[in-house]
């Protein structure tokens, strides 16, 4: 390898993971932040679902791409019964690290996880097993235990399940930190249809709670540091964070990265946790209990139609930790009530909001909330808005002091480190050229 190719790999590559400088002003704290990936199983970032049917030898879509690839912990479609095969479609060849699935505890049936570079049959040669005839429980709302690392486009996920549950999310985690994306408006809106297929739910496609959002989780009453409070927005449901039982404070508070119009929250927790959560919606924090903030009428609801997902047809600088917040003054904008089956969701009409306030009351005195995930969905359509990356790609060499990378290089030669790998992407893809309806194969290679 020659020695200025070595070079752009050690500038692109620290201990496994992207160079990624953090933008100008923001501080340590947030660099800190970086230990949280992206998942990569999501539409908002170009990924897309398909089934395999094995009538006709082809990948047709599948309304579980709806419910697994939405940034929505609550709305869930369960996979084909008996041996099946998904494939997850890549906007950009990623280099691919571990993966989970979330579904109900104690879900039985395997999977088989495999990548590759192209939309091949599974029977063809060029899928590489990653893990074979693993439980799901195992991998239900956990990483693989054993880590992975390839670069691939193509993720093949063989199913074999006699009873299937909903499977609420998939997560498809690499190198790249959740922070390294940010939420932006088109130039031009897209018909969703046409890249996407039928079966998307545009409405829970960005989570407005999410690192990636710019939201930012600024006090609990279990006063964890600031980077740990970050585990219930993380998009890792196998993280989470406690909270303790309170009446006339806050239990957890969260800061949007700016005023949001909020429809729809979602929370993922432990199983039989049972009790209520009052959330406030406002747009500024009281500075003391004799400011109170006005709120809607409040809505309660332990929305049971969340376990499987109505699927629709697409038509055309964190901020410093704070303190507890007084709610003497403050009425609740919504109520969810847990009833032990581990997720709730609640829909109501929009609420401008620039932060959330979270209470909980348990069914049992003293009982701690663990929040492994927590969402908001407001007004912003795949349509309309894209997650666009921030990340310099593979092969382009990042600023460093303020200067290109390749003035780093050898100083004859004058046009930087060679780009590391083949087929590699511009900076901020975001549309795959697509597979099609179905999408077209390589002719099938016989085993």
């Amino acid at each position: 390898m020659k020695t200025k190719s070595i070079l752009a790999l050690g500038l692109l590559i620290v201990s496994g993971g992207y160079v990624y400088s953090a933008p100008n002003g923001t501080d340590a704290a947030n660099k800190q932040l970086e230990i949280y990936p992206k998942n990569l199983a999501r539409q908002h970032v170009g990924s897309n679902l398909f089934v395999f049917n094995s009538t006709n030898q082809n990948y047709v879509p599948t309304e579980a791409s709806a419910a697994w690839l939405d940034d929505d912990v609550a709305t869930g479609w369960p996979p084909l019964p008996g041996k099946n095969y998904y494939m997850l479609s890549l906007s950009e060849p990623q280099l691919l690290a571990n993966l989970a699935i979330s579904t109900k505890a104690g879900t039985g049936g395997t999977v088989t996880i495999s990548a590759g570079d192209e939309p091949a049959p599974p029977t063809a040669k060029s899928w590489k097993v990653i893990a074979k005839d693993i439980s799901i429980d195992s991998i239900n709302d956990k990483k693989m235990a054993k880590p992975f690392s390839r670069f691939a486009k193509y993720v093949l996920i063989e199913t074999n399940v006699a009873d299937p549950s909903p499977w609420y999310s998939l997560y498809v985690y690499g190198d790249k930190p959740a922070l390294g994306y940010h939420i932006e408006k088109r130039a031009q809106a897209i018909d969703t249809k046409s890249v996407f297929g039928p079966f998307v739910n545009n409405q829970t496609t960005f989570n407005l709670s999410s690192l990636y959002a710019n939201g930012t989780v600024t006090w609990t009453n279990m006063k964890d540091s600031t980077v740990s409070m970050q585990k219930a927005i993380d998009d890792n449901p196998e993280s989470g964070i406690m909270i303790a039982p309170s009446k006339s404070e806050s239990g957890l508070v969260i800061q949007y990265g700016e005023a949001r119009q909020i429809q729809r929250l979602s929370i993922a927790t432990d199983p039989s946790t049972k009790g209520r959560l009052d959330f406030y919606l406002v747009s500024s924090l009281p500075a003391s209990s004799t400011q109170p903030v006005p709120a809607p009428a409040p809505i309660t609801s332990n929305d049971q139609g969340s376990q499987y997902l109505k699927v629709v047809n697409s038509q055309p600088a964190p901020a410093q930790s704070g303190g507890a917040v007084s709610l003497d003054k403050l009425t609740p904008t919504v109520t969810m009530v847990l009833d032990g089956n581990g997720r709730g969701s609640i829909d109501f009409p929009p609420v401008l909001a620039s932060n959330m306030i979270v209470r909980w009351t348990p069914e049992t005195a003293g009982q701690n909330l663990n929040i492994r995930e927590i969402n908001s969905f407001g007004d912003l359509s795949l349509n309309d808005f894209q997650l666009v990356s921030d990340l310099p790609a593979v092969g382009e060499a990042p600023a460093v002091d303020g200067k290109d990378a390749k003035d780093m290089g050898d100083s004859k030669d004058k046009q930087g480190p060679d780009p590391v790998g083949e087929l590699l992407p511009g900076k901020n893809p975001f549309l795959p050229a697509g597979l099609g309806f179905p999408p077209n194969l390589p002719t099938p290679v016989s085993p």
